[in-house]
Formats: C-alpha cells, structure tokens, sequence
C-alpha cells in the first residue's frame, strides 16, 4: 500500500547533515495547507542547533494561504511573509536570500508593512521606491524593487490585484559615482602590465594576489568561485576543473562553501590553458591544505578580504579600482577573438542566457578545450 500523506500542517523526519566545519543543515518535508509538500530546511553551528532553528521555523510557518484567503484588504506584511517563506525554499543562492530579506526588514517593512493590498497603487510605490533611491542608494532602491514586485505578484496570482504596480515603476538612473570608483574592465595589455607590477610588489606577493589575478584571467569565474575550489576540484592530468560552490559569509554561522553556484549553469567542469595547469602545479605541490587559494594560515579565504587586499595594493596605479568582474570580461573577449561561439563562452563563464533552446536541450556540464585554446597564448609578450 502506498504510504499516507502527511496530515496539513505536519512535518516528516528531520535529517541533519554536515556542511563544512562548525555548519550544520537541518532539512525535512513539511505539508503546507495548499497540499503541497515543500522542503524546509534551517541551518545551524551544530547538529542540535540546526534541527532547533528548523523547528522553531516550523513552529512559526504561517499558512500558505491559497484563492480568497489573499484579498485586497490583506496587510503587505503578510503576503511579505509568504514571499520570503517562498524565497527560502527556491534554490537561489544564500546571499542573494539575504540580501532580499535584508531589503525588506530594513526598507519596506515600515513604509509598506501595514498597507493594505488595495493601496497600494503605481504612484505609491513609486513614491517608497524613489524615497529607497534618494535615502540609501541606486542599489538598495533596485533590490526594494525586486522584493515589493515579488510581494505583489502574490496578490496577483489570488486575483487580488489586477496587475502588478510595481512594473510602471521607473527608478531613477545611478548616479555613476560608485561605479567611476570601479575598473570593471580590464585589456590584455593593461593585465600584462598589472602582473609585472604585482610580480614586483612585496605587498602583493605577501597576499598572494599574482596567482589569484592568474587565476581569475585563465578561468574567468567569480572571485567567490574561484576561493572556493579545493585540490579535489582539480584534474591536473585532464588539465579541468570542477566549479561547484561559492564562499560566502552567513550572518551566525561564518564563512563556508555554499555548495552550488550563483545559478545551475554555473555548475561546470572547465578546461583551462596549460600556463594555468603549470601554475595549479606548482602551488599542488606546495600546498600545505585543502584549499587552491587559501589565507596565509590556510583557511578559507574571504571573497571580500581578497577585493580589498586587491583595492589596497593598486591604490595610485593606472589600475585604481580594479574588480576582479574585469577579468570575466576579459576572457570573454578574448574567446570571441578566437571565434568561439556565444554558447561555448556562455558555458566557460557560467552565464545562464543565450537563448531559451540552449539553455534546456543542450548538455553543458562539461565544457570542451576550446576556451583553453584559445586562451593558452595570454601570457605572451609579442
């Protein structure tokens, strides 16, 4: 006989896993009164701390309302609650969570919070949104945005509104102070002069930030990509590379390995140029711990930490604000110089989009040497 389903409300076995070190995953099914049966889960510093955060977070889980129980006199608050609740369960990456919820709790929840769905108009939330803009930046306006469309769409989906509000608003553009601060860009002649200059700064070799600058140049992957790749990731006959997971830092429980990437195409497996095998090679054969790109006392090493050591060391040079985003742009450059196809750069970088059929139908986890290739004469001087 087929097993019974949960009763509504009810939660199945709780399972705990370890992550990483000191960072515990409580996880369970639990039984919304929709019907549905979602996934729950909690995180924790031990074992017994995570299976209590996933239980206090069962305890507190508010109905998942379905059809007239959203109407258009329900508070903002509520539905916000039921977007977060959404947000948890979906498979974005942990700081992108945070940084929703953050945007909510420190933005919207005391101008929207006790609003009703009903009044919430277009010229109302333009006027929250702008006053986000105009109090605390381009950025915490833009991800307002994303959290009070996402509220709302909820009230559309039970026929509470007619259409979402949030779509007629125009934010107003950024300034450009911040981002004429960053270099974001970065050309093959200005990287060949960068790595004579950090292979001659004490201060850089100190931090080891030629092999990381190396590093990014030859994969063109992000900074929490690459300082989270350890020696099991690494295929050095085979000349690949595993890149699974990110570092990131959670408020309470610290720095760790996010076991997936920003979005599912990240998840690949890349063949990098020889000069980068003869690199990882070397540092193998030196290293001392798990990790390819550690701390000086061998930890994982803080994505922030390393942009601002990279900051720090390029202050009055050519390269003032360099990010380490210029060198996805710079691989990607060079890999439509040599011809390689918007698919086959898409797959080397980790890019969702290029078009919806790809994207689905073609198997891209393990990408072929042409990138490589094409990227093997990079150090070149002539």
């Amino acid at each position: 006989m087929p097993r019974p389903p949960l009763p509504l409300g009810t939660h199945g076995e709780i399972r705990c896993y370890k992550v990483a070190e000191k960072k515990f995953r409580a996880r369970t099914k639990y039984r919304d009164y929709d019907g549905t049966v979602r996934h729950v889960e909690r995180m924790g510093t031990s074992k017994t701390g995570a299976k209590e955060n996933l239980k206090q977070a069962l305890r507190d889980r508010a109905r998942a309302v379905a059809g007239d129980e959203v109407t258009a006199r329900s508070k903002l608050v509520d539905l916000a609650q039921m977007w977060l609740r959404e947000l948890d369960e979906s498979d974005k990456a942990m700081r992108t969570k945070r940084t929703y919820r953050d945007a909510w709790e420190r933005d919207l929840a005391q101008p929207v919070g006790a609003l009703r769905v009903s009044e919430v108009t277009v010229s109302v939330a333009t006027r929250v949104l702008r006053a986000i803009h105009d109090n605390a930046g381009s950025g915490s306006a833009k991800h307002a945005k994303v959290v009070l469309s996402g509220v709302l769409a909820i009230a559309v989906r039970h026929d509470a509104l007619p259409s979402n509000p949030v779509n007629e608003v125009t934010l107003p553009k950024a300034s450009g102070s911040r981002s004429s601060n960053q270099k974001t860009v970065i050309t093959r002649a200005e990287y060949l002069g960068l790595r004579k200059h950090l292979a001659a700064s004490t201060k850089a070799n100190r931090r080891d930030l030629p092999d990381v600058v190396d590093a990014l140049a030859a994969l063109g992957c992000r900074i929490g990509e690459l300082l989270a790749l350890d020696w099991s990731k690494i295929d050095l006959q085979a000349g690949t590379i595993r890149i699974e997971g990110t570092v990131i830092r959670e408020k309470g429980v610290g720095l760790f390995v996010q076991e997936h990437t920003k979005s599912s195409a990240g998840m690949r497996t890349v063949t990098v140029p020889a000069w980068f095998v003869d690199l990882l090679r070397r540092r193998r054969d030196a290293a001392e711990t798990e990790w390819v790109f550690p701390t000086a006392s061998g930890t994982l090493r803080d994505p922030d930490n390393t942009r601002a050591d990279l900051r720090a060391v390029l202050t009055d040079t050519e390269w003032l604000g360099l990010h380490p985003h210029a060198f996805r742009h710079l691989v990607a450059t060079r890999l439509d110089e040599a011809g390689l196809s918007a698919r086959e750069i898409a797959d080397y970088l980790g890019h969702d989009r290029v078009s919806m059929t790809q994207d689905v139908y073609m198997n891209r986890k393990t990408v072929g040497d042409s990138a490589a290739r094409a990227l093997d004469d990079l150090h070149d001087q002539g």
